[in-house]
């Protein structure tokens, strides 16, 4: 069984929309919601005054009292600052951070936390991560031999870094579509360009015919329009290769003139192992993988008609989709290249753009509050889903353009919002069950069960990387190396023999230089860690902008029996025994300290001393110690974010 995103009875929206009829003309879908200039609505006036931090809970109450809802109240300061800290850089905080928070009364101490998180190179690591769902990020090249890319890390450390200096979203975006264009150009924008190559390729086994590596060519350019179109502007452009798309105002012609934009682009570093159309084998010719020009003529495009390179309809011209602009976008006289990637990106990174700025904005709040206010984050056109609070959504995008497009003070202002600081679902509904029947259940869960007017937090489940980090972190084992090549942690061997090409090593036992984290193992299309499959890390076939949520069996079993974590149970049992003596109620308190980020009730002491206790009578100390460690690593308190 899976475990229901909070959002998805708003799913019905979409599929109404998908479901009515022809796909809207250029004219009709020049007025949807999303293509329009960021509206300059007030800030709403709210009935409880005292209850807003900032203007963001102005939307959002506003909301809430028309649907005759209240918030919740604001989580209790243990479980904020471990919440906002797994949020932020992805990492448990210490004891002794929590400590500190708890006691500290001064009104700004919370922002010093924000602030401070803000600056640790970890947020690079944290959110760096969910660029790399987008960017479809992997170490090798996927199909039948999944060649290695010994330099596809370039691209996953510029991302950390661009991330941990907070660069302006348009540069941003300009360095990964034309970053051999952009003023400035140097190695570091060659490997944004990363971007654009990231997608799986076939490049030992593409076939020799110039029609054959016509038809390759052109499935590759596919994977870069689609991701760049979905990512940046919230579009499914790639729907049109083969026709006009089904339910949204894109044109084939609007496909095939964005196609011409990357037309004059050529590959330069392969995967090792990669031939050339002579079958010839290629030396990398450079330490990094990019996608550039190097001259200013570029060759006509055509229409592909059904998306075969052979049957070659129309000439098409440089462009941008018709239904996003009033007027064409100019393009400037060839230079030493045709400038118009740079041109494409300039466009899509202008603050007279308002679909990237909403687009990016989302995502954010995506990842902050455990949904979009668009819960198609992708997908921003007719077939997407409709905001919640569109007000909020313009309101902040707005807010991100007037402080030059910077991220870090964008997640500032949703932290530092009450709106942010409610307490989780968890909280709600256990208060819920407390007071009697199904009739008495609190209004907003009768009102609004996919809490889409967010009345209290969403629970979130750690991500795959975060479930492994935290374990590290609270052991003490995590080493904190940053960069460079992916590191290839220990699978089960039997699993090895689903990979035949590029093996994985075996791995006997697993070291420090292991144990770094999660964001620096080694992407392997064929054969992803099963740890990070099995709690939803994505395929890296195609952009991800949504992970998956299950709850399955397997994966409590494996919490329970992988080697991992019951080795690192056991570094975690020997660390609180040596950081809290030889009392064991002061042993268990560290436990839950380090594991949970609060001291234990009275009755889980209890029930743990009990449980050690138990254990002595056949073994010792250390192993029943060890055990009630993994316990703590298995619970959902663990695994989930309140």
């Amino acid at each position: 069984m899976f475990r229901v995103f909070p959002f998805l009875p708003i799913a019905g929206l979409i599929v109404s929309s998908i479901c009515h009829g022809a796909a809207p003309s250029i004219e009709e879908g020049r007025g949807h919601w999303a293509f329009q200039p960021l509206s300059n609505r007030p800030v709403p006036e709210v009935e409880m005054k005292a209850w807003p931090e900032n203007d963001i809970d102005r939307f959002i109450l506003a909301k809430l009292e028309n649907a005759g809802l209240k918030p919740s109240g604001e989580v209790d300061r243990a479980m904020l600052i471990r919440r906002v800290t797994l949020d932020l850089i992805g990492l448990p905080p210490s004891p002794e951070e929590v400590d500190t928070f708890v006691r500290d009364e001064a009104p700004k101490a919370y922002e010093a936390l924000i602030d401070r998180l803000l600056a640790s190179v970890h947020y690079g690591e944290r959110w760096g991560r969910h660029w790399l769902d987008l960017a479809r990020y992997a170490d090798t090249s996927g199909f039948h031999n999944d060649l290695d890319r010994p330099y596809a890390w370039k691209y996953r450390d510029y991302v950390i870094r661009s991330f941990n200096e907070d660069k302006p979203y348009a540069r941003f975006i300009a360095e990964q579509i034309a970053g051999d264009e952009v003023d400035g150009a140097n190695e570091q924008t060659l490997i944004a360009t990363g971007f654009c190559r990231n997608g799986p390729s076939n490049d030992d086994n593409m076939g020799k015919t110039p029609e054959i590596l016509a038809q390759y060519k052109a499935d590759q350019m596919d994977d870069v329009i689609s991701t760049t179109s979905s990512v940046f502007f919230g579009l499914t452009l790639g729907c049109a290769r083969c026709h006009d798309h089904k339910t949204e105002p894109l044109l084939a012609k609007d496909y095939y003139s964005m196609m011409a934009i990357f037309a004059g682009t050529e590959q330069l570093g392969l995967p090792s192992g990669a031939t050339d159309s002579k079958d010839k084998k290629v030396a990398d010719p450079a330490k990094l993988m990019a996608l550039i020009e190097t001259k200013p003529e570029v060759s006509p495009t055509h229409v592909m008609l059904r998306g075969l390179a052979a049957n070659k309809g129309e000439e098409v011209f440089a462009a941008i989709p018709v239904v996003l602009t009033q007027q064409p976008l100019l393009f400037p006289k060839p230079g030493k290249t045709s400038l118009r990637r740079r041109t494409l990106a300039e466009w899509i990174g202008s603050p007279e753009n308002p679909l990237t700025w909403r687009v990016m904005v989302n995502r954010v709040w995506q990842h902050h509050f455990g949904a979009g206010l668009v819960i198609t984050p992708s997908n921003f056109g007719f077939s997407g889903a409709k905001p919640t609070h569109p007000e909020l959504l313009d309101w902040l995008a707005g807010k991100f353009i007037a402080n030059g497009g910077k991220l870090k003070p964008l997640h500032k202002l949703m932290l530092m919002s009450a709106t942010y600081r409610q307490q989780s679902g968890l909280v709600v509904r256990a208060s819920a069950r407390d007071s009697g029947s199904q009739s008495e259940l609190k209004p907003e869960l009768q009102t609004d069960p996919s809490n889409a007017l967010l009345s209290h937090m969403n629970n979130q489940r750690m991500e795959a990387e975060v479930i492994r980090d935290a374990v590290l972190a609270v052991s003490g084992k995590l080493n904190g190396k940053l960069g460079g090549p992916g590191i290839k942690p220990r699978i089960r061997a039997e699993l090895l023999d689903t990979s035949q090409r590029n093996k994985w090593p075996v791995l006997k036992e697993e070291g420090i230089e292991h144990w770094r984290r999660s964001i620096y193992i080694y992407v392997k299309r064929q054969l992803l860690m099963p740890s990070m499959e099995l709690f939803d890390a994505p395929a890296t076939t195609d952009s991800c902008a949504l992970r998956t949520q299950s709850t399955v069996p397997t994966q409590a079993l494996v919490l329970m029996n992988d080697e991992f974590v019951e080795e690192q149970a056991g570094y975690l049992a020997r660390r609180a025994k040596a950081e809290a003596g030889e009392v064991l109620p002061q042993i268990v308190e560290r436990l839950f300290m380090l594991s949970l980020s609060r001291k234990p009730t009275e009755l889980r002491l209890k029930q743990s001393i009990e449980f050690v206790q138990s254990r002595e009578q056949d073994s010792d100390r250390e192993t029943a110690l060890k055990d009630l460690s993994h316990v703590l690593l298995n619970s959902s308190e663990f695994v989930y974010i309140e």
